[in-house]
């Protein structure tokens, strides 16, 4: 087959993967939730259908538990008592047309594949520099943006946590995406422009009173650079600690929450206090329905209230703020074990492949440790923004693998 006739078979989806990372670079910058419609008609062009028929060689089994538990998650909505199907709706087609986006990036060759590899690269770039300079800007931008197109008071506090919020979501977004895209520049020969864009997004992280974005940023670097030395074997430790934090978490965590003496609570930040209570009070309510658990989305209609350090907080304010209490609480011990056996299964498909380099286990790391931070400390599991721009950074790191190079 000649170089021609390989670049036409995959056009359609070179020409929408390109498309895609333009808009996802923009839905970063204005807080991500504009990436998951984005992403999944991404996933609906570009799929390429002929490839199905490659995985009946080594079948995904991976795929098909990970599968086998967004359905599950979704039944789980029958026994919720909250009462709006729109989350599992987004679960069963929001997730297969994230991962479908994913494959079809991981299909490219020749000179479509290095087209989208430099369009990610200066999407995370471009991004990075835009959400660094609100950060030195005091977020100017967004601000005139909600005055002069929202019309509203930018003098509101709350408007101005908005502002805030939106940035530090879009933050989130680029560190995700900024440990695949420096492997890029260092791969091709650029080291340093992939340290500037490390150093863009470190310093963006510091900003829009989100510590867990820098805290992510630290552990991404942590784990890219023991996957780089030992890729193998640290891609199967990370994954596989990943997936035990989902069965083990929900049952240690809340009775230590529970019984951190007094004087170390009273050290903490008030949200970090807050966190606790909503563990512990979250590992209550999941004792109470173990196997089953409550339902998708129970989080956002079961509530108490607490008075702490003066003021009174919401013992569980949407979602508990840990994935593995989440999981557990919503979907019980059956859709915990479940994630957790789809996790070790998954990360044995990415350790044991055949060209895996030593950059593409370090990005893969960075994604998956970062988006475990994300998940663990602060954003609810289910959300869709967060979730699809996971999509759009695996597909970035799937370009590092060690087959040959695609023709310019």
């Amino acid at each position: 087959m000649t170089a021609a006739v390989a670049d036409k078979g995959h056009a359609r989806a070179g020409i929408t993967a390109a498309i895609m990372m333009v808009f996802s670079g923009l839905a970063a910058i204005s807080g991500g939730l504009p990436l998951p419609p984005f992403v999944a008609l991404g996933g609906i062009i570009a799929f390429p259908f002929a490839a199905v028929f490659d995985l009946r060689k080594d079948p995904p089994w991976e795929a098909l538990l990970g599968t086998l538990f967004v359905a599950w998650a979704a039944l789980s909505w029958t026994w919720s008592p909250y009462d709006r199907p729109d989350q599992a709706i987004k679960l069963i087609a929001g997730v297969p047309l994230y991962a479908a986006f994913a494959f079809a990036i991981a299909k490219l060759e020749g000179r479509w594949k290095a087209r989208v590899e430099a369009a990610f690269f200066f999407m995370a770039f471009f991004a990075a520099l835009y959400l660094f300079a609100e950060f030195v800007n005091g977020g100017d931008v967004t601000t005139s943006y909600k005055a002069d197109v929202a019309n509203v008071d930018i003098s509101d506090p709350a408007v101005q946590f908005e502002v805030a919020r939106s940035l530090g979501h879009g933050v989130l977004l680029i560190v995700l995406f900024t440990g695949p895209a420096a492997a890029l520049a260092w791969r091709e020969g650029g080291p340093l422009i992939g340290l500037l864009l490390l150093a863009i997004t470190g310093m963006a992280t510091l900003g829009f009173d989100m510590a867990i974005n820098f805290i992510a940023f630290l552990a991404g670097m942590g784990g890219a650079v023991l996957a780089y030395y030992w890729p193998r074997g640290a891609l199967s430790a990370i994954f596989g600690m990943i997936a035990g934090s989902f069965v083990v978490t929900p049952l240690i965590l809340p009775p230590v929450a529970a019984n951190l003496p007094e004087r170390i609570v009273a050290m903490l930040p008030l949200s970090w206090e807050a966190r606790l209570s909503i563990w512990e009070f979250a590992g209550t309510l999941l004792s109470e329905r173990p196997w089953l658990g409550r339902g998708l989305d129970a989080s956002r209609v079961i509530d108490d209230v607490e008075v702490m350090r003066g003021l009174e907080h919401q013992l569980l304010p949407l979602h508990p703020h840990n994935a593995p209490i989440q999981v557990w609480l919503e979907t019980g011990a059956f859709g915990s074990i479940l994630l957790a056996f789809t996790l070790v299964m998954l990360g044995g498909r990415i350790a044991g492949a055949r060209y895996l380099s030593r950059l593409q286990a370090a990005a893969i790391a960075w994604v998956a440790v970062s988006y475990f931070c994300f998940i663990f400390f602060s954003y609810g599991v289910w959300q869709e923004w967060h979730i699809a721009g996971l999509a759009v950074a695996m597909a970035g790191a799937s370009f590092l693998s060690a087959r040959p190079r695609p023709h310019r």
